[in-house]
């Protein structure tokens, strides 16, 4: 299986393993961030920063 890796917006930590047989991936990061990754670009799509 393909996967890749992408780095948070917030914080720069690489987040990997990403696979490419998804439809969409979201991921929360522990520096308070919430972000999509575009699978057929392999980048971030959009990304905001959750309250507390």
């Amino acid at each position: 299986m393909a996967t890749f890796a992408v780095d948070c917006p917030g914080c720069g930590t690489t987040k990997e393993h990403m696979t490419t047989t998804a439809s969409q991936i979201g991921v929360h990061c522990s520096c308070g961030v919430t972000f999509t990754v575009d699978i057929d670009e392999q980048t971030v799509d959009d990304w905001w920063e959750r309250e507390s």
